[in-house]
């Protein structure tokens, strides 16, 4: 049976850890997975998080994680993926897209993040989003000497957890060089000069003036990371995958906020289609 659905804050505090405990680590390590640090996510996707990281390892693809979509797509026929083409229109058996060209077929699987697929479909879908700032420097020298994840227990400072990927995957940085990523919550409002003076000078006071020579790469600012998903959103742990006859939706926004969701819910669209047309 399914626990009661609160917030994670909610789940934490019943379950006794301490405010110090809750502000140190928990709200730093689950804000970096659920992008928002007041941790009114579901506790459900809490639990489900909880549970992944006790039973396997995190890890990274070697070549990035659009590894992962590219081996989705390396099974598709030849020329069957176009890009640039947006569509405006969704129908049982077509799409028509910006340019004007209707594109037909047996059924039509909507596989877009929940603010474009309530565009398409109607506002029943949540199209409330978390959003990400994300900074990548190179540095000649790694600040912690293994696979890490460094947290801002202090609360002080944009940056709210970093982390050196080429510790773990040597490819993602430049050659001879480390990848150092920092992650700030939510759209920040600086401008993207001040916002890096910022992380500079927050950062200088955990690794001192090498942090200086780091040259910065990109900053990325990512407004839909992630569907917001705070109670009662998980309340049925799955939404329903067909959404009329002849077409069908997955995403994230169909199961839980992860990469996990997004694929068990193509999965679960997949199989529908072929119950359907069997």
């Amino acid at each position: 049976m399914l626990s009661p659905e609160t917030t994670t804050l909610q789940a934490l505090q019943s379950s006794g850890f301490s405010p110090s405990m809750i502000d140190r680590f928990f709200r730093p390590f689950l804000g970096g997975i659920f992008l928002e640090s007041e941790l009114q996510t579901s506790s459900r996707m809490f639990e489900f998080v909880f549970r992944m990281f006790s039973t396997g390892d995190a890890t990274l693809p070697g070549l990035g994680m659009e590894a992962i979509p590219r081996q989705l797509a390396a099974r598709l026929p030849t020329d069957s993926v176009q890009l640039k083409s947006p569509v405006v229109r969704v129908d049982p058996q077509s799409v028509q897209l910006a340019s004007g060209e209707t594109i037909r077929a047996r059924a039509v699987v909507v596989a877009v993040e929940g603010s474009t697929a309530a565009k398409l479909l109607g506002k029943s879908i949540p199209d409330t989003a978390q959003g990400v700032t994300c900074l990548y420097l190179a540095a000649d020298r790694s600040p912690v000497d293994q696979p890490l994840l460094v947290l801002n227990g202090e609360g002080h400072g944009p940056v709210n957890n970093l982390c050196v990927p080429s510790l773990v995957a040597p490819h993602y940085a430049p050659p001879q060089q480390h990848l150092v990523s920092a992650t700030v919550l939510g759209i920040h409002p600086a401008d993207d000069s001040s916002l890096q003076a910022a992380v500079r000078d927050q950062l200088v006071g955990w690794y001192g003036p090498d942090v200086l020579r780091w040259r910065h790469l990109r900053t990325y600012r990512i407004p839909y990371a992630l569907p917001r998903q705070s109670p009662p959103a998980l309340s049925v742990p799955e939404r329903p995958v067909r959404w009329q006859p002849g077409v069908y939706v997955c995403g994230d926004h169909r199961d839980n906020a992860s990469i996990q969701g997004a694929m068990v819910s193509g999965r679960r669209a997949a199989e529908a289609f072929l119950e359907d047309f069997a």
